[in-house]
């Protein structure tokens, strides 16, 4: 967790980039995506496990003003609620930019909330969202900032 912490750090400070947080699945777990008729007809089904998504404040379109974590899930609507029943609530302190059945929950921690606090928070609640067993590893994806342009 460490590691990941560092990133972010760094990520703060170049007010760029953004780390992808992908839970592990047991081998057994995973299944080839089925297309039903109903998935066919109105897009597909969400996957069984969540994608956490941290970005930096400044990072993003527009150069948002304050940290965010985006979860993609498969709990359908009104997640924020279902965190708050699963042990896993939002702070009461941060704000829900979005909750949405297909794009998910954003929140934006405040600007004072620690790192390490942020790092933990989203690991929890992308677990407690998973829809299946999960391993208790996480994969972080980092994506630095792009180096400035020389002209």
């Amino acid at each position: 967790m460490g590691e990941v912490v560092g990133w972010m750090g760094a990520l703060s400070a170049a007010h760029d980039g953004w780390i992808n947080l992908l839970p592990g699945v047991p081998e057994e777990e995973v299944e080839p995506p089925s297309r039903g008729v109903f998935s066919a007809l109105f897009g597909t089904a969400q996957p069984p496990v969540t994608m956490c998504t941290w970005m930096p404040a400044g990072g993003g379109r527009g150069g948002a003003g304050e940290q965010t974590v985006g979860i993609l899930h498969p709990r359908g609507r009104h997640v924020a609620a279902q965190l708050a029943e699963l042990g896993v609530a939002v702070p009461s302190s941060w704000r829900v930019g979005q909750d949405h059945a297909r794009r998910g929950l954003i929140v934006h921690p405040l600007p004072d909330a620690s790192l390490h606090e942020v790092l933990d928070w989203t690991l929890r609640a992308g677990a407690a969202l998973a829809v299946v067993p999960l391993t208790g590893m996480w994969q972080a994806r980092v994506f630095l900032p792009k180096p400035a342009s020389t002209s």
